[in-house]
Parts: C-alpha cells; sequence; structure tokens
C-alpha cells in the first residue's frame, strides 16, 4: 500500500508531461525547454514554444487545480455529511454560478462571466448556510437546504435562458457543459489561491474533521461544536470551489467519484485522504481534458467527457462496494 501511495503522488507529474505531447500538432519538447530562457525574458520564440507555454501547460496546470479542487472538496463533503453520494455542488455551488453565468451572458455582458459566477457560488453557500441555521443547523438542514436553493437558482437561470436570444443561450449552454479551454497563467494563479487558502487550513485540522463522524453529541463531548466546525468547513470547500468553477464551468463526478478512489487507496483517515483526493482528482481531470481536447478534430467540453467515464465507472465502484455502501 506504501507503494501505491507513492506512485500515486507522482502520477501528477508524470500525466502532465504525457499531456504535453498530446494535441493537434506535434511538439519537440526539447527545443521547447531550450527556449524556455527567451520566453521568460520576454523574447521572441518558436511556434511550437508559443503552443506550449501559453496553451498547453496552463491547460495542463489548471485540470490538475480544478480536479484537486473539486475531488478535495468532494472528500471533505462526504465526510462532514457522513454521506457517500454528497458531491462539491450540495451546497448550491454549482447553481449559483450557472445563475452568475447566465447573468453576465443575458444581461450584464459588460461583466466578466468568471467574476459573476463566482460570487453567484459563494454567496448562493452563504445562503445555504444562513437558512440552514434557522432551521436548526443540522446536517439534514444543510443538505435540504442546498437542494431547495439548487432548484429555486436552477429555474431563475431557465428563466433568463428562455428570454435571451438563441445566441446567448448557447454560449451559456457550453459554459454549463464545463470546459478548459479559456484557460490562461491569470487563471491558473485564480485557482491556485483557492486552493491553498481552502485546503491549507482543512488540512491541518484534519484530525477534527475525523471526529465529525462520531456522533454530534459525541463530538459535543470532546469539546467541540459540530455545527461552528461545519461551518467553516463549508465555507473553505466554497471559497475554493467556487473560484474552481467560475473559470472551468461545471465539471461532474469529479467530486464525487474520486474520494470513493482515493478512500480505497489510502483509506478513511481524513490525513491522507484529502492529500490523495487533491492529487488524484487533479490527474482523472487532467486525463479527461486531454481526452477532450486530442480525440477530435474539436476541443470537447471536458464535463462531458467526465460524465460519459464517470457513470459506468461509478456503477462498477457501486458494485465493488456494495457490502460497505449497506
Amino acid at each position: 500500500m506504501k507503494h501505491a501511495v507513492k506512485w500515486l503522488y507522482s502520477l501528477p507529474l508524470f500525466i502532465g508531461i504525457v499531456a504535453l505531447y498530446c494535441g493537434g500538432s506535434e511538439i519537440n519538447l526539447l527545443s521547447v525547454i531550450n527556449e524556455i530562457g527567451v520566453y521568460m525574458a520576454g523574447g521572441e520564440i518558436s511556434t511550437d514554444a508559443m503552443i506550449v507555454l501559453d496553451i498547453r501547460l496552463p491547460r495542463i496546470l489548471l485540470a490538475l487545480l480544478v480536479g484537486a479542487s473539486l475531488s478535495g472538496s468532494g472528500a471533505l463533503m462526504q465526510a462532514v455529511f457522513k454521506n457517500p453520494l454528497v458531491d462539491p455542488f450540495l451546497l448550491g455551488i454549482s447553481s449559483g454560478a450557472i445563475l452568475g453565468c447566465a447573468l453576465s451572458i443575458g444581461l450584464f455582458p459588460a461583466i466578466p462571466t468568471q467574476i459573476l459566477a463566482f460570487i453567484g457560488a459563494l454567496l448562493c453557500a452563504f445562503a445555504v448556510l444562513f437558512i440552514a441555521h434557522l432551521a436548526g443547523g443540522g446536517k439534514i438542514a444543510l443538505v435540504l437546504s442546498g437542494v431547495v436553493l439548487s432548484a429555486f437558482l436552477s429555474a431563475m437561470t431557465g428563466l433568463i435562458k428562455y428570454f435571451v436570444d438563441p445566441y446567448k443561450v448557447q454560449t451559456i449552454v457550453l459554459w454549463l457543459l464545463g470546459s478548459l479551454s479559456l484557460s490562461s497563467w491569470n487563471g491558473v494563479a485564480i485557482v491556485l489561491i483557492g486552493l491553498v487558502i481552502g485546503f491549507l487550513p482543512i488540512y491541518f485540522l484534519s484530525w477534527r474533521i475525523n471526529i465529525l463522524s462520531l456522533d454530534d453529541v459525541e463530538v459535543q463531548t470532546l469539546g467541540m461544536s459540530p455545527h461552528k466546525m461545519r461551518a467553516m468547513m463549508i465555507i473553505l470547500v466554497s471559497f475554493s470551489c467556487a473560484l474552481a468553477v467560475s473559470l472551468s464551468g461545471i465539471i461532474g463526478w469529479v467530486g464525487l467519484l474520486t474520494p470513493h478512489i482515493a478512500r480505497f487507496i489510502v483509506g478513511p483517515q481524513m490525513q491522507k485522504l484529502i492529500p490523495a483526493s487533491l492529487c488524484l482528482g487533479g490527474v482523472l481531470l487532467l486525463i479527461a481534458d486531454t481526452i477532450a481536447r486530442s480525440a477530435t478534430p474539436y476541443d470537447l467540453p471536458v464535463g462531458v467527457v467526465t460524465a460519459v467515464l464517470g457513470a459506468p465507472f461509478f456503477i462498477l465502484l457501486l458494485k465493488r462496494a456494495k457490502a460497505n455502501w449497506n
């Protein structure tokens, strides 16, 4: 098992190097490496170097970071809510981001889509916390608040799509499918900030998250407030996911499926599960995005690829682990 964990943590580098070779044109990486100094100095570089350094490399890094954010959030949410079917979008983060995207494209085109998507995702998460607090602040209240608010925001997005012109509707739909085609170094920096700010505290508090697996009464007898701890974790996850979703669109299955694979490899302890989920989620999304941009002449939405690959694999995973699920 220790060898499997070491192998897991080396995967991002290996898959990232392989992904650099994949694309519509063949690249000589050795010549590109020789031009890195020229690129950093702002000098002129070859077309191959421009493709690698300005297009492929930031997209690869963005896939790794977005996948890590979604997968780590899924692992945390499943532990906090003690539910293996929970994913990062339970709190309405996706619905808030969708509404922000629809508002930007359909009504406020002067405001960048990423900004309104981020604001919508974060506000929705806080709204879920507030509604759940009014209902007592328990786990069930949080889940139901997320479901209800997601349904309401989805209806509002549907109204916007109904009234705007067809071209804008098509743009909204494409964003909803999830894509990393507009990746940039600025986007990489933004998602990295969200990942660091969100998951460094989570990692250092991972032993407290393990305690949340107990009953709330037992948690309180140990001197910890389960409601405050859940709220803190949800805020951190929402911030990280909101930044990721605002740049990638809606990418499903990564946050739901990957934590289960990581749990089979390293076990349920959060000290090990969080880093393993971050690593494995980034790798899986990078593989899916490499397939999306290389399998056909068209740049397929990566959200479609994750859904096609994730659904049958999840059924297989469910069958294999049926005893634990029951």
